[in-house]
């Protein structure tokens, strides 16, 4: 009797290239994880620069735009993940969580050098460890 993986329905990538056997279950969890995500980005964002001196209308609006780009980002990187290699996939994920963390960090009123290398290390660090998930849940 073959005992060949695929012939039970696992998926082994084993080369270079897009991965084949991500689902694609594009209705509810393509938009839950972004909108999730865009509006706790984008509240937190009203709260911080609301309590370091910008007007409620002003930080509301750096919020609605800060979440509404993040949503858009996370659902474009979500929907086209299995279109990815993993090393891009990782970066993608990690830029937009190094992106996203550092603004939110710029909004204390520090430096842009320290918003910036504070989103440069933990997107770094969340794409080194996506690389890791995705490389071992693949081979």
């Amino acid at each position: 009797m073959p005992t060949h993986p695929a012939l039970h329905g696992h998926h082994r990538h084993e080369g270079p290239g897009p991965v084949t056997g991500i689902s694609h279950r594009t209705s509810r969890s393509a938009w839950a994880v972004p909108v999730t995500g865009g509006v706790v980005l984008g509240l937190y964002t009203v709260f911080l620069a609301d309590d370091n001196g910008a007007s409620t209308p002003r930080a509301w609006m750096i919020g609605v735009i800060a979440g509404l780009v993040a949503m858009g980002a996370g659902y474009v990187l979500i929907k086209e993940r299995a279109k990815m290699i993993a090393e891009v996939r990782a970066a993608a994920f990690g830029a937009l969580f190094g992106i996203s963390l550092g603004f939110l960090y710029s909004l204390t009123q520090v430096s842009v050098l320290r918003a910036s290398l504070f989103g440069l290390f933990l997107g770094g660090a969340l794409a080194v460890v996506s690389y890791y998930v995705f490389y071992m849940h693949e081979h």
